[in-house]
């Protein structure tokens, strides 16, 4: 089975994921497949971890040196201890679980604290969602926007709610915009600052960095809003 390469357009999801994510000293990487962000943080001088539910892709992470566990989120711990990590990473991982604050809510004591969660989701207020709809038409995909493995879609307000219920606070946020030529260039610059003025409609990803709240506002504000 092949899987993704590392993306190198500094305004693909990639690109902006790893610009969220900093430079941790050890790192979750959940959801990470075969590894490629994997790798690329750990050349920028990190420990990482990744776990996946797909053995296949955690075979070929462990085959390129990553360490990398079979895990599934939804139902099992990650491996470390409480604060191990210093950043939690899920690129495209929530839309693939049926409760995604209960798996951040799973995650957020191996946060360190003042660590960050980096999460991407779909749009799934996209314009060209939108104009499907209209035209009567929902027909899941091997890929994209309506890949057919995807439980969950998101709306940018229910994206940040999610995050809030899972007990993190979100600090930054951000999109992707691609374009089908010519990325990375001017008119990929261009496509992702107007998405930043129209996400609801335009973004084609939605990401946050978040920090993890207290147990104590978590306990008195479950939905963190």
């Amino acid at each position: 089975m092949g899987y993704v390469p590392l993306g190198t357009d500094p305004y693909a999801a990639h690109q902006r994921l790893l610009r969220l994510v900093g430079t941790p000293r050890c790192v979750l990487d959940v959801g990470g497949s075969s590894g490629y962000l994997g790798r690329e943080l750990t050349r920028r001088g990190a420990q990482v971890v990744v776990i996946d539910n797909d053995a296949d892709a955690v075979a070929a992470a462990r085959r390129d040196g990553v360490d990398a566990h079979v895990v599934d989120i939804s139902r099992e711990d990650p491996p470390g201890k409480p604060g191990e990590y210093d950043a939690v990473l899920c690129g495209d991982v929530l839309e693939h679980l049926a409760d995604p604050a209960a798996a951040l809510r799973r995650l957020r004591p191996f946060v360190a604290p003042g660590g960050r969660l980096v999460a991407s989701v779909p749009n799934g207020a996209n314009w060209a969602l939108r104009l499907s709809l209209l035209a009567g038409r929902w027909n899941y995909t091997d890929r994209g926007l309506l890949d057919r493995t995807h439980l969950r879609n998101f709306t940018r307000r229910s994206f940040l709610e999610t995050i809030g219920a899972g007990g993190f606070e979100v600090v930054e946020t951000d999109v992707t915009c691609p374009i089908p030529v010519l990325r990375g260039g001017r008119l990929s610059a261009a496509a992702h600052a107007v998405a930043l003025v129209l996400p609801g409609l335009l973004a084609y990803q939605h990401l946050a960095m978040a920090r993890p709240v207290s147990v104590e506002k978590v306990a008195g504000d479950p939905l963190n809003l």
